[in-house]
């Protein structure tokens, strides 16, 4: 039988160990976590995949219809004006924000109840019940983000329109400014959700928190993120990569509309979409988790809260590493 030490999160870490602990959690609890996140986020993934997958199915449908009948802008001018492609779009939108939400509840949750219950041996039933509890919190604070974004995007026009009025050479100054902005304020808050999880803070307290937090390690933050989204964006286009190479294959061997007829468009797309979005909800784990630990590494190099708990309780600890984290 397998020994199982527990990941202690409340350590100071460099960048190297920070990834490394991440890696080793999913390790340890790929089976648990996964299951729980498919369980609970993946149905909305699913249908979801499916409603994407027919969409795109009669958009080539259309796209042939066009091009053997001359080609006539109405058509395309009617399907976009229809009921049924609004209601696919709201449909889709609401399924991917219910799932993306449920999804950084369970992932949250379980990394608290890791920590409460020091073992990998966590079922379903105890996660989704935490995820019924807190999921309007979450729900709440990404209605909120949604709408601060909205507000900072407005804001940041206006010395945008400015630049563009005294030249229009300065339009790519200032969106390059504005992008920087933007990616600033989201590093910058990017503690929020789990902040408000494992601290009961309301949105705003947790947001200024993790300003505080991120404020003088900005740099490490964004590569931790960054690194980390780029190797959950890479594995899940795998599932995507057989689909490529079919409308390849096809393309070079019929220049005809026929391709659009095949069997390849229309269930193996439901197939592969849904696996590719179900690959995303779980790999989804992979930055959540890092932001997890980056959270309780700021903690300890600011606060000391771990090496203070240690101390009150008088229990053992390996050596603590003071060194700054080098990014």
């Amino acid at each position: 039988m397998e020994n199982f030490n527990t990941i202690e999160f409340h350590h100071t870490r460099d960048f190297s160990r920070k990834m490394n602990a991440t890696f080793e959690f999913i390790r340890q609890n790929f089976k648990s976590l996964g299951k729980s996140i498919l369980v609970i986020a993946g149905p909305p993934v699913i249908v979801a995949s499916l409603i994407i997958a027919t969409f795109l199915g009669e958009f080539m449908d259309l796209t042939r219809a066009v091009s053997t009948n001359s080609g006539d802008p109405e058509v395309f001018e009617t399907y976009f004006m229809s009921v049924n492609f609004w209601l696919q779009i709201l449909l889709m939108f609401v399924l991917f924000l219910l799932s993306s939400i449920m999804s950084i509840a369970t992932i949250n949750n379980y990394i608290i109840l890791y920590e409460e219950k020091r073992t990998n041996n966590i079922d379903v039933v105890e996660v989704w019940r935490r995820v019924r509890e807190t999921f309007w919190m979450y729900f709440g604070t990404t209605l909120v983000f949604f709408l601060l974004a909205i507000a900072a995007y407005i804001a940041l026009l206006i010395p945008v329109g400015i630049l563009a009025a005294i030249s229009p050479a300065l339009i790519f100054l200032g969106m390059m400014a504005m992008v920087c902005a933007i990616v600033y304020l989201m590093v910058s808050v990017s503690l929020t959700y789990f902040i408000r999880a494992y601290e009961k803070k309301g949105f705003f307290d947790a947001a200024m928190r993790s300003f505080k937090l991120v404020r003088d390690k900005w740099w490490s933050t964004f590569g931790l993120i960054f690194v980390l989204y780029i190797v959950m964006m890479t594995i899940s286009y795998i599932f995507l990569i057989p689909w490529y190479i079919a409308m390849v294959t096809t393309a070079l061997h019929n220049t005809s509309t026929e391709m659009l007829d095949q069997p390849m468009m229309t269930w193996p797309m439901m197939l592969l979409f849904t696996l590719y979005y179900l690959a995303q909800i779980v790999l989804g784990a992979l930055p959540n988790i890092g932001i997890a630990f980056q959270y309780f590494n700021l903690v300890e190099r600011k606060e000391a809260k771990g090496l203070l708990g240690r101390i009150d309780t008088l229990g053992q600890s390996q050596p603590q590493s003071t060194s700054d984290e080098q990014y």
